[in-house]
């Protein structure tokens, strides 16, 4: 008798820390989403100053002098632009690295979710052919679209040529406005920004492209 209370109560424990854990890996999982949206919007903020320099320029000096009740021509000719995009650089690579780390939990996570699946059903004592505690493992991909695996790969290729315009414009840039300190930076920083993409596509699309016929986890 003690020892069915005893595996009702290790049941009843094991429910509960797979509940809490779906929902914090749920959590990470809308961070990650937001996180990439952020990313993306601040690539395009980048973009607009590498591609069209005058007009970005032109419009930031106006927001300025409009907020401070200053002169626009005077701003246009004080202002470090190339500072203020090795800064937005920066912001770039900041992102790309919570990205990172957040698809990194992620991919996890559902990994983990899909043992514990497991555990519980051994405690339970669950057939084959009972859908419970299923969802994040075999109920998953026996249900997945045909066409869910390419949604890492549209990602993949949308971030990717993203950053690497930017990237080289920026870095062209530099290399035409002769500025040694700025290249070394913006070199530096476009230098991590890579390998944190690489490390982002290796565990989120490669590696887990991999599993997929295995224990994969859901995007």
């Amino acid at each position: 008798m003690s020892d069915k209370i005893s595996a009702e109560k290790r049941a009843e424990l094991l429910v509960d820390h797979y509940q809490k854990s779906f929902e914090l890996t749920h959590e990470m999982w809308k961070q990650r989403n937001l996180i990439f949206l952020r990313l993306l919007a601040t690539i395009g903020l980048a973009a607009l100053f590498a591609f069209v320099p005058k007009l970005s320029n032109w419009l930031l000096i106006n927001y300025i002098a409009k907020a401070t009740d200053s002169q626009a021509p005077e701003l246009l000719n004080s202002f470090p632009f190339g500072l203020l995009q090795t800064i937005i650089m920066f912001v770039v690579f900041y992102l790309m690295v919570n990205l990172h780390h957040r698809a990194q939990y992620v991919l996890r996570s559902y990994k983990y979710l899909g043992a514990l699946e497991q555990e519980i059903r051994d405690l339970l004592e669950l057939s084959p052919d009972q859908a419970a505690f299923t969802r994040e493992s075999g109920y998953y991909w026996q249900h997945r679209g045909r066409f869910a695996g390419l949604v890492k790969w549209i990602y993949f290729v949308l971030l990717g040529g993203l950053l690497l315009t930017f990237l080289t414009v920026r870095l062209v840039f530099d290399v035409r406005e002769g500025d040694i300190g700025l290249l070394l930076a913006d070199g530096a920083i476009a230098v991590a920004i890579l390998i944190f993409f690489y490390a982002y596509t290796r565990s989120s699309v490669i590696e887990d492209g991999e599993d997929e016929h295995q224990d994969e986890i859901p995007h």
